[in-house]
């Protein structure tokens, strides 16, 4: 199974061409016009956007530990925590609060109408009785 991709080296598109070797665990790339290749361990799950989005990941570290003189700590993903306090994340929800509620709603609800009494045909003027003939 392959699947082509723009090349991060010379930008030419559908020049990389990715195989997957399931058996071997190995996926890998290889660019056929600039010979640029990398390769990688693949389990199962893994599809080949997978491989070419790790080898673009690993590009962009090489370039940031080349631009730092080396450091192993400038290619590690920069990280801003002031940018935390603007997202807008929902809290959490407990749904076993919520079911407990609901529950406990139901249970008062069901309690209110086995208080009221039930009307019988004779509360509402309705005669129960099976005789149908006006005979007395």
């Amino acid at each position: 199974m392959g699947k082509k991709f723009k090349c991060p080296f010379c930008a030419n598109v559908e020049a990389v061409e990715c195989k997957m070797d399931h058996k071997e665990k190995i996926g890998r790339l290889a660019c056929r016009l600039c010979a640029a290749s990398y390769q990688m361990p693949i389990h199962q799950l893994m599809e080949p956007i997978d491989v070419f989005s790790e080898w673009l990941d690993d590009c962009e570290a090489a370039a940031r530990n080349q631009a730092a003189g080396g450091d192993a700590a400038a290619a590690a993903p920069e990280y801003n925590d002031e940018d935390d306090d603007d997202d807008d994340i929902p809290e959490p929800v407990d749904f076993g609060k919520k079911r407990a509620a609901r529950e406990n709603e139901l249970s008062n609800k069901k309690q209110k109408t086995s208080k009221e009494p039930k009307q019988t045909f004779t509360d509402l003027g309705l005669d129960d009785s099976d005789s149908d003939s006006d005979e007395e």
